[in-house]
């Protein structure tokens, strides 16, 4: 999307990172029960605020939508 200041690991920069590992990561979601979380992800950070913490939801809502 061209944003210079996205997605770069540096200080001053916008980024999300995803800390996890490949051999507990599970998708639960189901076409009958779609909503569900994945298991294995350790921390989710959205624009450098933990939205994930030690595999639990923190209830912040950091991200903002993104337009051109």
């Amino acid at each position: 999307m061209r944003f210079p200041d996205r997605g770069v690991l540096k200080n001053g920069m916008w980024a999300d990172i995803v800390v996890f590992d490949p051999d507990t990561i599970r998708d639960l979601a189901t076409f009958d029960s779609p909503n569900q979380l994945s298991e294995g992800m350790r921390f989710v950070l959205v624009n450098g605020v933990p939205v994930i913490e030690e595999g639990k939801m923190t209830n912040a809502l950091p991200g903002k939508v993104l337009s051109r």
